[in-house]
């Protein structure tokens, strides 16, 4: 039995709509959705919860994932994002339970022609960034090996209401924008999320074991993801400006260049990745 904590957010929300595991238990804080046991894991003690399942494995998707809301909520994304995530985790290694613990791009510095590796050096001053950072080299001081980490790109899915890349810059044009303002200065390797789901469920059937880098394999800016996009869905009335990714930022410390490879994941479960115009393929004007 596996234990599926945090679904009320993007990605829990797509894993617990397209897994393929019947051996699934999804817990979340919030009461209204469907199908979830109510299940604060800032609150709730873990023991009883888990003696009644018996749980094997544990995807911690629980998180503050937004570094905005990290820097505006120093002390809540805190709580969350270490304090009671270490507490959850040394219930999970004394225990010998195998979890999925996700990180992210943007541990990695954001140097132009510098390809990430797993073993790349971690750098970064935003807040997001050094929780998880802190959160890694926790598990490696315990030395536990039962657990996977998956450092996650940008993902975007193809729902409409999503609210992931391109589909909310299809909703913003279908409300009636019709001039867009995109970093042509912010380059990554977009996630299909239905990818992730996919990958976590393998990784869950087979135990994988380690730290991965987990992206597309089309690296390029951010207006260029854009641009592309419009062009593909022949969407010709939109007028897109560039810009710096400075504008956004508010000392959020976005990386400009996030060149990670995916080499290892692709190796170890010899997974092909979808291409960006396959994985938004089913948005479109009048979704």
């Amino acid at each position: 039995m596996n234990l599926v904590i945090g679904t009320s957010g993007k990605i829990g929300t797509y894993y617990q709509k397209f897994s393929k595991l019947n051996n699934n238990i999804y817990a979340s804080r919030k009461n209204k959705l469907r199908n979830n046991f109510k299940f604060d894991f800032t609150k709730n003690k873990f023991l009883p919860f888990f003696k009644k399942f018996n749980f094997k494995s544990v995807v911690l998707f629980s998180s503050i994932s937004d570094p905005i809301k990290c820097k505006k909520n120093k002390i809540l994304s805190k709580k969350v994002n270490i304090i009671y995530t270490k507490k959850l985790l040394n219930f999970l290694i004394s225990n010998n339970i195998y979890f999925i613990f996700f990180s992210s791009e943007y541990i990695y510095p954001g140097k132009k022609n510098k390809i990430y590796m797993e073993k790349s050096n971690l750098n970064s001053n935003m807040i997001y960034a050094h929780q998880k950072i802190e959160i890694e080299n926790y598990i490696k001081f315990k030395k536990y090996e039962n657990c996977a980490i998956l450092r996650i790109s940008k993902t975007y899915g193809d729902n409409i209401n999503d609210s992931s890349m391109f589909s909310n810059i299809l909703s913003l044009y279908k409300k009636g924008q019709k001039s867009f303002i995109i970093a042509n200065d912010q380059y990554f390797r977009p996630l299909f999320v239905k990818d992730l789901v996919k990958i976590i469920d393998l990784f869950l059937n087979k135990k994988i074991q380690g730290t991965y880098n987990v992206c597309g394999d089309e690296y390029s800016s951010r207006f260029n993801f854009i641009k592309n996009f419009f062009k593909n869905k022949k969407i010709n009335d939109v007028k897109i400006k560039k810009c710096s990714i400075k504008i956004f930022d508010k000392k959020i410390f976005f990386p400009k260049y996030l060149n990670l490879s995916n080499k290892k994941i692709k190796k170890t479960i010899k997974f092909n990745f979808t291409q960006i115009k396959n994985g938004y393929r089913k948005l479109c004007i009048n979704s």
